[in-house]
């Protein structure tokens, strides 16, 4: 089959795009397929005519115009066969504020927070709100934790916003819980076994997300069975409110009562060395490559 593995994009998260965008040409090749690699930094249009030549478009990018739908759409528009969800679901699911406030109308818990519009708001304000310092202040529509900070006291906030600001105009200020990070990928609507993440710093940040031994997993996570399903079961359930497809990854915050608290849902998550839904399909003896090759079945038979 010819696959075209789209990677890099003018998002943030560019270099981790190409990162995954490498790891996939290569199980691909040794899958036996005829794989094009297909970079770009700008305009996709600089390489339109290489995916209209595929039978199916690998979507290795993370974040902006790849995550948010846009890509999605034009694919669709083309009639071009792509993995991962449509754009609809990849336009809700990057949007924090909205996701979110899906999860909470279907009674899943979330951490409280405000959404904040810097070209409408002026100034926050917190005293009316349901929490209190600390708190998580990100952007609405970024991954890989960029632009994110924890904030400890009011003189902290303006830098935290300034620094979100610088890659959405658009911001969460957020309750923040302490407890545990658990994520759960998701493959063809069937949870995989939990990931416990457990970063060197006080937040599983980029460096401690991409630099080899700056976090240690736990795979399947240390849990109560009847906690284990729960989880499961609220992620698929996620997965399938948004409207993914194919495989996404649905992030937790586990307090020390066992409340489980949504965080977002990344309808395309890392496939790198380091990357977690690699691990979880690993700890049920699914190789990369098995991984890889399960995504192209189906979004071919999808």
């Amino acid at each position: 089959m010819k696959i075209a593995v789209l990677m890099g994009g003018n998002s943030s998260e560019l270099d981790i795009s190409l990162v995954t965008g490498k790891a996939v040409n290569k199980a691909l090749n040794e899958l036996g397929h005829n794989v094009l690699a297909c970079p770009f930094e700008n305009d996709i249009s600089d390489v339109m005519h290489v995916l209209k030549e595929a039978d199916l478009v690998f979507i290795a990018l993370h974040g902006g115009e790849g995550e948010d739908g846009t890509i999605q759409q034009l694919l669709e528009d083309e009639s071009i066969c792509y993995t991962g969800s449509g754009p609809d679901s990849s336009a809700l699911s990057m949007d924090k504020h909205l996701a979110k406030s899906f999860a909470r109308k279907k009674d899943i818990l979330t951490p409280s927070w405000l959404h904040l519009n810097l070209d409408e708001d002026e100034f926050v304000d917190l005293s009316e709100s349901k929490f209190s310092y600390p708190v998580v202040v990100k952007p609405n529509g970024s991954g890989s934790t960029m632009g994110l900070t924890i904030v400890k006291e009011s003189r902290e906030l303006d830098e935290a916003i300034s620094l979100a600001s610088q890659f959405d105009s658009r911001l969460l200020v957020e309750e923040y819980i302490t407890g545990r990070e658990l994520t759960v990928g998701i493959l063809n609507e069937e949870s995989l076994p939990i990931v416990e993440i457990k970063p060197s710093h006080d937040m599983y940040d980029y460096e401690c997300k991409y630099t080899e031994g700056m976090s240690d997993y736990t795979c399947p996570a240390e849990l109560f069975d009847k906690l284990t399903e729960e989880i499961q079961k609220v992620s698929v359930k996620i997965y399938k409110l948004m409207g993914c497809r194919h495989y996404a990854r649905v992030d937790f915050l586990l307090d020390s009562d066992d409340n489980y608290y949504f965080l977002e849902v990344n309808t395309l998550p890392g496939l790198t060395g380091t990357s977690l839904v690699p691990k979880a399909a690993k700890a049920v003896d699914m190789s990369f490559n098995d991984l890889i090759a399960k995504i192209v079945e189906l979004a071919v038979n999808d």
